[in-house]
C-alpha cells in the first residue's frame, strides 16, 4: 500500500510539472504597443524609480491578461515610484513579453514581462484595486497613522503581512545578522502565533474542538490571500490545519508527520516551489524543530539543569540552527553567532508586538497600545543595529550545496530516533558525517 501510495505521489508530482510547463508553452502572445493597465501588488523601488513592480488582473489593450506581469523600471524616475507607491492602479504604454517558465516566474504566477524605457512612464489610475489592495492599504495606512514612527509601522506591516517592499534596507540587514530574519517572514511563527490566539478565544467562547476547524480554516485562507500565497504561509497553514484537525478528530499530534503532508500537497499544487529559498528553509527549520526539539529540550532541562522555559526555548532555537544551518551558508554566506540570545531576549517582544497590532488592525480595540509597540519597536531596532555593528556578531562562511550538503543531512537523519541502528553505530556514522560537511564548508 505504502509503495502504491509513493508512486501516485511521484506521478501527481510529474504530471504537475508537465501542466505548469505547458501552460505557459501556450500561453496567449500579444503583438506590438499598447496601454497595459492593473493592480500594484507589490514592488520594490528604490527612490529614484529603478527596481520593479508585478501586476494582478491586467489588461493589455482591451484584453484581459491571465497571470500576473512583472514590469521592470529601467529608466529611474522619481514620478514612477511616486505613481506605483501612492495609488492601486497603474497604466503605461509599453510591450508585453512572454515570461520564461523559471521557477522565479511559476512560483510567483507571473506570465508575462514588460520592461520601462526611456519614454516611458506610469500614469496612476485611482483606488480601484480589488480587495485585497484595499486591504493591504488599509492595514499600512492605519498602521502608518496610529504609530509614532513610519519606519516602525512599516517593520509592523512587514511582520503582519510579509510584504517588505517599503521596509527600510538597515533593519533588514540587521535583523539577518542577528538572527532576527524569520521575524520578518511571514512563516510558521507567525501562523503558529495566530492559530493559538484563535484556540484560545474559540476555547474562551465554549466553541469545542471540531467546530473549530472550519472556522480556523477559513481564517487561514483569508490569511494566505492577503500574504499573496507565498509558500512559507502556505506550507505552516496546511500544517496548523492539520495539527487542528488531528487534534479534534484524532486527539493526538505528531508533528513529522504534519510537516511531510504540508510538503507534499504544496510539492504537488506548486511543483517549482522546490526550488524556492523560501520552501527549502521553511521545512528544513520544521524537520529541524520535528526530529530535535523534543531531546534537546530533554539534554537542556535534565542534564544542563535549566529550568523548563529556558531549556525549551534554547531547544527550539539550536534544532531550527541545526535544520537551517546548510541552507543559510548556501543563501546567505554567514552564521549569526549571537541568534541564540537576541531570540531569547527579543522574540517574546516582537510576539506581542504582533499580537497587539494584529488585534489592533482588525477590530481597533488594541490601537493605543500601538504607541507601546512603536517604543518596544525603537528598543529592538536600536540594540539589534548595534549587536549586528560588533565584530563578532556572525561569521561568515562559503561553501553550502553539492552532495556535502546531502551528507550533512543524512548524519542529522542518522541520528535521530528513527534510524534503529545500535546507539554507538548511528553517533559515530552521524559524527563523521557532519565532520566531513564541516570540513568541506571551513
Amino acid at each position: 500500500m505504502n509503495f502504491l501510495f509513493t508512486i501516485g505521489l511521484c506521478l501527481a508530482v510529474a504530471l504537475s510539472f508537465s501542466i505548469t510547463s505547458l501552460s505557459y508553452t501556450n500561453q496567449k502572445s500579444f503583438a506590438g504597443y499598447d496601454d497595459l493597465s492593473g493592480v500594484v501588488e507589490s514592488f520594490n523601488l528604490d527612490s529614484d524609480g529603478s527596481g520593479w513592480f508585478i501586476l494582478g488582473g491586467a489588461k493589455f489593450g482591451s484584453s484581459a491578461v491571465s497571470g500576473k506581469v512583472a514590469v521592470y523600471v529601467n529608466n529611474p524616475n522619481a514620478a514612477t515610484a511616486d505613481a506605483v507607491k501612492s495609488t492601486y492602479r497603474v497604466s503605461v504604454y509599453t510591450q508585453l513579453r512572454t515570461a520564461n517558465a523559471n521557477d522565479y516566474n511559476i512560483n510567483n504566477g507571473i506570465k508575462y514581462t514588460a520592461n520601462l524605457g526611456a519614454s516611458e512612464s506610469v500614469v496612476a489610475l485611482g483606488a480601484d484595486g480589488g480587495v485585497r489592495s484595499v486591504v493591504l492599504r488599509y492595514c499600512q495606512n492605519f498602521l502608518r497613522a496610529h504609530m509614532v514612527s513610519e519606519r516602525n509601522a512599516d517593520l509592523m506591516y512587514a511582520m503582519l503581512l510579509g510584504d517588505r517592499s517599503t521596509l527600510d534596507g538597515d533593519i533588514s540587514e540587521s535583523f539577518s545578522l542577528t538572527g532576527l530574519a524569520h521575524v520578518l517572514s511571514v512563516s510558521g511563527l507567525h501562523v503558529g502565533i495566530l492559530v493559538g490566539f484563535l484556540m484560545w478565544l474559540l476555547k474562551f467562547l465554549r466553541v469545542n474542538r471540531r467546530r473549530q476547524v472550519p472556522i480556523i480554516a477559513a481564517v487561514l485562507a483569508v490569511y494566505c490571500y492577503l500574504c499573496g500565497f507565498r509558500y512559507s504561509i502556505l506550507r505552516a497553514s496546511i500544517m496548523f490545519l492539520v495539527l487542528a484537525v488531528r487534534r479534534a478528530f484524532l486527539r493526538s499530534n505528531d508533528l513529522l508527520s504534519s510537516v511531510s503532508l504540508a510538503g507534499i500537497v504544496v510539492l504537488v499544487l506548486f511543483p517549482f516551489s522546490i526550488n524556492s529559498a523560501s520552501f527549502q528553509l521553511s521545512f528544513a527549520c520544521m524537520l529541524g524543530i520535528a526530529l530535535f526539539a523534543l531531546p534537546l529540550s530533554n539534554f537542556f532541562e535534565k542534564k544542563a539543569k535549566l529550568p523548563h522555559w529556558l531549556a525549551s526555548a534554547f531547544s527550539m532555537y539550536f534544532a531550527t540552527f541545526l535544520g537551517c544551518l546548510p541552507l543559510m551558508i548556501k543563501y546567505f554566506g554567514f552564521v549569526s553567532v549571537v541568534g541564540v540570545f537576541t531570540n531569547l531576549l527579543f522574540l517574546p517582544l516582537m510576539v506581542l508586538a504582533f499580537q497587539i497590532s494584529f488585534l489592533a488592525v482588525v477590530t481597533w480595540v488594541a490601537f493605543p497600545l500601538l504607541y507601546v509597540v512603536n517604543i518596544v519597536l525603537d528598543v529592538v531596532i536600536s540594540v539589534t543595529q548595534w549587536i549586528a555593528s560588533l565584530p563578532f556578531s556572525y561569521v561568515s562562511l562559503a561553501g553550502g550545496g553539492g552532495y556535502w550538503f546531502l551528507l550533512y543531512y543524512v548524519g542529522l537523519v542518522l541520528a535521530t530516533r528513527f534510524i534503529f541502528f545500535r546507539g554507538r553505530w548511528k553517533y559515530s556514522a552521524a559524527a563523521i558525517l557532519i565532520l566531513i560537511y564541516a570540513v568541506s564548508v571551513f
